[in-house]
Order: structure tokens, then sequence, then C-alpha cells
């Protein structure tokens, strides 16, 4: 199947997935674990009667001018706060909700404190950025103490429950359909969160050294996230709730 955007690069040195998931909707994933980026089409005609595109990536590949083919009307959405590619980026307001619109497709974006949300209603594709990922842990953002990421997976809950739901794609992660398997992603992202929140001001409260602190959360971590960078997530994470907790006792 022809992707909507060519790759520029020989097809021996990565061996990406294209997956359309609907007409002018498809999904890029590579890596292991997959890395995923969806590409959203927008195809018309201008009043001259000239045909134009535009292309909407949501959590484009670092790399993407040098690996698509890409014209001008080409923007970037994110759904964290990860590196970012030389593309125009959709600006958002923290705190609200963007409506977008790339042809037939139409896009909610909830923009958290703790990360953004897209969702595709009439098609029920959810992008949910560093949640429901079945191979790391939600990142905790500076100055928060767990409960934004929590109001995140909150939301997340309510639209695969009352929305006309399809299909949850982490940005690193499989891709999930059952509703069931979301919600028992988004189960283990909590767990891990109150886990943390629940022992890390107490140790800290005991004057327990951070290396106890470190080795003890470590056992919060779900087995099947105990890779490299699910490990960097996880310090990270300790490095954010410590910071706070001392501030607390300072205060």
């Amino acid at each position: 199947m022809t992707p909507l955007i060519p790759l520029l690069e020989p097809p021996s040195q990565k061996h990406p997935q294209i997956l359309q998931l609907y007409q002018n909707l498809e999904l890029f994933s590579e890596g292991t674990p997959a890395r995923n980026s969806l590409f959203v089409l927008g195809q018309g005609v201008d009043a001259a009667g000239n045909p134009h595109t535009h292309l909407l990536i949501v959590d484009p590949p670092t790399d993407a001018p040098d690996r698509f083919q890409l014209e001008d009307n080409v923007a970037a959405l994110y759904t964290g706060d990860g590196p970012h590619a030389a593309v125009p980026q959709v600006e958002l307001i923290a705190g609200g909700v963007a409506h977008l619109r790339v042809g037939e497709h139409f896009l909610d974006v909830y923009v958290q404190q703790a990360g953004v949300i897209a969702y595709l209603p009439a098609v029920g594709v959810l992008l949910s950025g560093d949640y429901g990922s079945d191979a790391l842990p939600p990142r905790i953002v500076p100055g928060s103490d767990g409960s934004d990421e929590l109001e995140t997976l909150r939301l997340l809950a309510r639209l695969i429950k009352h929305e006309n739901f399809q299909l949850c794609v982490p940005h690193v992660g499989s891709p999930v359909k059952e509703k069931p398997a979301v919600m028992e992603r988004l189960a283990t992202d909590v767990a891990y969160l109150h886990g943390l929140r629940r022992v890390v001001p107490g140790l800290l409260q005991r004057g327990e050294p951070l290396e106890t602190i470190e080795r003890i959360a470590e056992s919060l971590l779900p087995e099947n996230r105990q890779s490299e960078e699910a490990l960097t997530i996880h310090a990270a994470n300790l490095s954010v709730l410590t910071g706070i907790a001392e501030e607390d006792q300072l205060m």
C-alpha cells in the first residue's frame, strides 16, 4: 500500500510499519518498543480550483524532514515534551481544548497540565501520549506531585468509556483496540503514580537516604516496564517528587 507521505530513505536502512487506519489517516510506527506517529492528510482545492493539501503529524520523528517528502502546508502536534522535529508546530494553550480540522478529519485536542491528548471522535482514534503504554511508565512533569498526571488519566478513561472509542495509540508502545485492555493499562499507570505519591513523601519524612528511596520505589515499576528507557523515566519521576517533598519540608 502506498503511504500518504513517501519515504525518502532507502527501505533497507529502517523497517517502519505504515498502517492505513482510515482514508487519509495513517499510523507510522518503528523501533522496539514502537514509537508512533499519526499522519492526518487534508486534500482540497483553493478558490482558483487548484488542488492543495494540508498535513498534520502527531508526534513526528525528530528527523521527519529528512525522511519524508513534506510540502509547505505541514504542521506538527506533540503529546509530550520530547525532542521536536524541524516542522512548524501547532500552538496550544494549556488548560484548554482545541478543535482542529484537517480535511475530513476532526481532532479534539485536550491540553492538560501533564501532556496533550488528541482524539478523533468520528473514527474513535485516541492518541494517549505518555499514558497507556505497555512499555513505559507515565512521566511526571516538573512541578507536579503526580496529581496532574492522574487527572489526565481520568480524562482518558472518560473518553474511552463514553465516546466512540476504536483504537488507543500511545506515543511509545503497541496500539490497542480492546477497551478492557486499554483500561488495564491505565489502571497500571494509576497504581504506579499512587504508589510513588504514597511511598516517596513518607520515606523522606522519615529521613531515609535517597538510595533507600530509589531501591524501594523501583519495586513499584511493573515487570514489563523495566527497560533502560523505562528506568530513566522512573528516575526522573523520583527526582521530581523528591524535589517537591523536600521543598514542602522546608516551608
